[in-house]
């Protein structure tokens, strides 16, 4: 049977977690600590926060891509821009393997790979240029073949002749910027002609990656 406890103020009342109870305790028991009435009334408060929790106003995040999803959307865009630029279809699996594996490896965007190797061979791996640049990224002998025989490179292999090429557009995104870093990579010099020349370059490799520059 449950105890019952009587107040001259409260009256007779249930003993327990109930609203009788704990208003005479907080009011009427002169016994009672303030620390315990602290702890009542924030057991009450808590209590009454969870049964109605208040809006914040602030949109649940947005998940963030991880690593292997953001590849694949790489991965896919850069098929794409190969087959919109009448890549030979069964050479496309394997370009964008190469690229891929190279701008992962290098921290280049792998649309911008993809951007000069259209504009710089038509993804054509045994062009060769009359400035003597060959591959796919045209790799030109007289500034880089040294180093490609040293390292044991074939510029007509499709996987080397990319790397390579990343690599070396690496090193002159990081002395500079990207665009820039494009510049030099198509031989930009401090010569008017070579800078218009750059200039053209660029343009074109933005417009197959899709910068909108700003007007």
């Amino acid at each position: 049977m449950q105890p019952i406890a009587f107040c001259n103020r409260c009256r007779g009342m249930k003993v327990g977690w109930n609203r009788r109870y704990i208003k005479h305790c907080l009011i009427c028991r002169e016994w009672l600590s303030k620390s315990f009435k602290t702890s009542v009334l924030t057991g009450l408060l808590s209590s009454f926060v969870f049964a109605f929790p208040v809006s914040t106003g602030v949109a649940p995040a947005v998940p963030v891509l991880d690593a292997a999803a953001r590849h694949a959307a790489n991965a896919a865009a850069v098929e794409q821009m190969l087959n919109q630029h009448g890549v030979d279809k069964d050479r496309v699996p394997r370009l964008v393997r190469a690229i891929m594996a190279s701008s992962d490896r290098h921290g280049v965007d792998p649309r911008l790979v993809a951007s000069i190797v259209i504009v710089e061979s038509n993804a054509n791996p045994f062009a060769v240029s009359e400035a003597e640049s060959v591959g796919l990224m045209q790799i030109h002998l007289g500034t880089w073949g040294k180093i490609a025989d040293k390292e044991n490179i074939n510029l007509f292999k499709v996987e080397d002749n990319v790397d390579f090429g990343v690599r070396i557009l690496h090193d002159y995104i990081e002395d500079t910027d990207m665009w820039e870093g494009v510049a030099r990579y198509r031989g930009k010099t401090e010569a008017p002609e070579s800078q218009k020349t750059a200039l053209e370059y660029v343009q074109k490799v933005q417009r197959i990656y899709g910068f909108a520059p700003k007007v």
